[in-house]
């Protein structure tokens, strides 16, 4: 696939270079919090998505014990 080399349009240019940029520098992140509120809620996290890749994986074990049947008959 050939690519278009021309440059581009000043107008643009100056757009991309305004925008800020999405992930802030590590010197305005806010230092992390030691409280039970967030031991709390990532601990939650953790059970939650455990629980989902759990689900996930008993319903690919499903599907693959089905796809199996059918290859047996």
């Amino acid at each position: 696939m050939q690519t278009d080399e021309r440059p581009l349009p000043e107008s643009l240019t100056r757009l991309l270079a305004a925008i800020p940029s999405a992930r802030p520098s590590p010197a305005e992140r806010p230092l992390p919090r030691d409280d039970r509120a967030s031991v709390h809620a990532a601990l939650e996290f953790a059970l939650l998505r455990g629980f989902v890749y759990g689900v996930s994986g008993l319903v690919w074990i499903v599907v693959m014990l089905f796809i199996a049947r059918h290859f047996v008959r």
